[in-house]
């Protein structure tokens, strides 16, 4: 047992010398080095575009809340972690390098990270799903497939709901009877399983929040649930190459509203939210995210009106600098409100 636990210790510790995640280049002013899974994105804010940059991979950054560790091993700067990894944003690693001295000059780093500390590998056999937001007196969370919506139970007060969702799924909700186990349940009220997912519900599973306190309060949660392991609920190896290769196309997203001025809608994966920019706020909000935004850059989305009086256009369509959100636009003309209906598919 001792010669074991040395072993472990000793793995352990050859683990944390080892970086997942090394980076160099030449910066004049500040890059903003974003890392997801084995995805990176290097933004610059000021100064000259990063030259001679070199990087590697040797782990995928986990989806799993952890405090990676900085090492610089040169530069003049002053190099710190703007963000670490959490459900708020998407698992995202963030680096910031600032050199604020004249010209150019060389850095390179290293990052490590726990890669035992992925929920979504540890066990082959489960699944799961992350939810947090904020909800006020009471809210139902409804889970299909790999889209959530909250929605405020029936005769609750109009300020009731959830707000400033966020969620992440390892795999999508299958379609078939399956129980979901609730872990990891934080908040300061109740928060318990309403509905398992069934043919009756189209697979859908619902957890209910009860806020007791005066204004909203800060929520999150777990839904597990069993990976069917039988050769029949199995796809072929084929088959799963060619469900990721090929998304389906047609209606995507299916938002409505009441519009005065001009109001831009962002879609990024499988939430949405609006922005007013010149006018009133939106009244009678509704989206329908009917299947998540995937990111891909080489996507070709249209808008279509269905009904309203004003201008409806994409004012981004996804790629890796925006981070794969689409985001477009309504210019309503006035006066007062006009009635939206728009679809975006691709």
């Amino acid at each position: 047992m001792k010669a074991f636990l040395l072993l472990a210790c000793y793995a352990t510790l050859a683990a944390q010398d080892h970086p997942q995640f090394v980076w160099q280049g030449q910066v004049d002013g500040t890059a903003i080095l974003r890392l997801a899974g084995k995805h990176l994105s290097v933004k610059t804010q000021g100064g000259s575009p990063v030259e001679r940059e070199k990087f590697h991979f040797s782990d995928a950054l986990p989806e799993s809340q952890q405090n990676a560790r900085l090492e610089v091993r040169q530069g003049r700067g002053y190099v710190h972690v703007l963000e670490q990894p959490a459900i708020d944003n998407h698992y995202t690693l963030a680096v910031a390098i600032e050199d604020r001295q004249p010209g150019s000059s060389f850095y390179s780093l290293a990052l490590y990270w726990d890669t035992s500390n992925n929920p979504f590998e540890k066990a082959e056999k489960t699944d799961r799903l992350s939810w947090a937001g904020r909800v006020e007196e009471a809210a139902v969370i409804s889970c299909h497939e790999r889209t959530c919506v909250a929605s405020a139970e029936p005769g609750a007060a109009p300020t009731a709901g959830a707000s400033d969702a966020r969620f992440k799924f390892s795999r999508a909700l299958p379609d078939r009877d399956v129980e979901v186990r609730l872990e990891d349940p934080d908040g300061r009220g109740e928060i318990r399983v309403t509905e398992q997912p069934s043919q009756r519900n189209h697979y859908t599973a619902r957890v209910a929040i009860h806020d007791p306190l005066p204004g909203s309060g800060e929520y999150s949660f777990v839904l597990v649930w069993n990976r069917a392991n039988s050769k029949a609920g199995k796809q072929p190896k084929d088959a799963e190459q060619s469900v990721q290769a090929f998304e389906p196309v047609g209606r995507g997203f299916l938002w409505s509203g009441a519009v005065n001025g001009r109001v831009r809608v962002t879609l990024e994966g499988g939430a949405s939210f609006s922005q007013v920019v010149q006018g009133a706020p939106v009244q009678g909000e509704h989206a329908d995210i009917l299947r998540p935004l995937p990111e891909r850059a080489d996507l070709m989305p249209k808008v279509q009106k269905l009904s309203g009086r004003g201008r409806v256009s994409i004012i981004q369509s996804p790629s890796e600098q925006n981070h794969y959100r689409l985001i477009f636009e309504i210019d309503d003309p006035g006066p007062g409100t006009g009635d939206y209906t728009v679809e975006v598919d691709w």
